[in-house]
């Protein structure tokens, strides 16, 4: 399933959306004709439109990318919310990713029907038999665009991923949220490094003159906790961030 797919089958949202300030801003006009094009294309799309009505007083900000395919990029204030491609010439949404949570009317409409599926699969029965007394909770991952139901009880859990297809919700999958193994535990914390150091403020405006730069992450402890983050050019490094993944913070920003 693509990305796109998926984002349309997360939730039922509402349709209703003025065009929004953004549009008619002094900065909004200050970009190229093209890039007005593309932000227009993306933001008044019938899956962007709902979704960008969550975060009032967003902003954009488009570059080309391959020939009439161009790059749109949302945020709010220093916040990134997410991006989409548009094809100018054939005036298509390619690919959208801009996550949203869920409201209250949608988490209370969700939530019950999620419980009872769980709650009537055999299989998680026996593996909940294990843990007598356990507790247990129900959350969004925006950025993953999943419902999860967790159970634990001391250093034992279980978790549970559903997903939305053919008209319905299904469990997708049922596991050990423990059991990461070392090259998957790497690749988690290394990915939740780049997008802190990305989150910094400083990283975002010493980006803003570069198209194509990259990001690399080092650690810098052996238990994955402390890392180096580095956005670069093939000429040069652009900024480098020192990130505390456990306490999700940034320690150290610095520019060469």
């Amino acid at each position: 399933m693509t990305k796109l797919k998926a984002t349309l089958i997360l939730l039922l949202l509402p349709v209703a959306l003025a065009a929004g300030g953004f549009l008619k801003s002094p900065a909004f006009q200050r970009l190229s004709p093209e890039a007005r094009k593309a932000i227009v294309l993306a933001a008044k799309s019938p899956q962007a439109r709902p979704r960008l009505a969550r975060y009032p007083g967003w902003t954009a900000d488009a570059e080309a990318e391959d020939g009439d395919v161009w790059h749109v990029s949302f945020e709010r204030g220093d916040e990134w919310l997410g991006e989409a491609y548009v094809n100018l010439a054939t005036r298509e949404l390619l690919e959208l990713s801009l996550p949203v949570e869920p409201t209250p009317a949608e988490r209370a409409r969700v939530v019950p029907v999620l419980r009872r599926l769980a709650a009537a699969d055999e299989g998680l029965k026996k593996r909940l038999a294990q843990l007598e007394g356990w507790e247990e909770e129900i959350r969004y991952d925006k950025w993953e665009e999943a419902w999860f139901l967790s159970y634990w009880k001391g250093a034992e859990a279980v978790e549970v991923r559903f997903a939305f297809y053919d008209g319905r919700w299904h469990i997708d999958e049922v596991f050990d949220p423990l059991e990461l193994n070392a090259e998957e535990a790497r690749r988690h914390a290394q990915d939740r490094a780049i997008q802190l150091a990305y989150e910094v403020p400083e990283v975002g405006r010493a980006l803003e003159p570069y198209d194509a730069w990259k990001a690399y992450a080092a650690p810098e402890t052996p238990d994955l906790a402390r890392w180096t983050v580095s956005f670069a050019v093939p000429d040069r490094t652009i900024v480098s961030v020192r990130i505390d993944v456990t306490r999700g913070e940034a320690l150290e920003v610095e520019a060469p």
